[in-house]
């Protein structure tokens, strides 16, 4: 019955039935003088703290765990490869701006064949032109490179 309780109703119930029957007990007809009023409250304040303490040994301890069993867990997706992907945009090529038909955002065409390691997989056709204010660029629209195969690189924030 106790067992359903909160710790520290517990330990109330139980100090106040241990503080009562100390009561009930007596042989005869007593006075209670105020030194046994002093002795009954020090036994209760005892009796609390002796739960408290309890109760607080209990909050501290680990909860139980259940055994430990193996379970294999399928992921709706793919897996990630083992290696990483071959064609990998570089994060410095990244442009993004407004030209007069538009916000765009690519890579840079120089840069790309520049600085991935395989320059000649770059698609021709994602090859888009831009007009900047400092004239028109070429750049590899991403999109376009990541629906042929291309990733941005790892850690990549526009």
């Amino acid at each position: 019955m106790f067992r359903k309780l909160p710790p520290s109703l517990f330990a109330v119930a139980l100090s106040g039935v241990i503080a009562l029957g100390a009561m009930t007990v007596s042989a005869g007809p007593a006075r209670a003088d105020s030194r046994d009023a002093a002795r009954i409250l020090g036994g209760v304040i005892a009796l609390y703290a002796i739960g408290r303490a309890i109760e607080l040994s209990n909050n501290g301890r680990a909860p139980r765990q259940a055994p430990h069993v193996s379970v294999t867990r399928t992921h709706p997706h793919a897996p990630a490869p083992a290696h990483p992907p071959a064609l990998v945009a570089p994060a410095r090529c990244f442009v993004e701006g407004q030209d007069r038909n538009g916000y765009f955002r690519g890579y840079g065409r120089r840069c790309m064949q520049n600085h991935t390691a395989r320059p000649r997989l770059l698609p021709q056709a994602c090859l888009t032109t831009v007009h900047t204010q400092r004239g028109p660029r070429e750049i590899y629209a991403g999109r376009c490179l990541a629906n042929n195969g291309w990733v941005r690189e790892a850690g990549f924030r526009p």
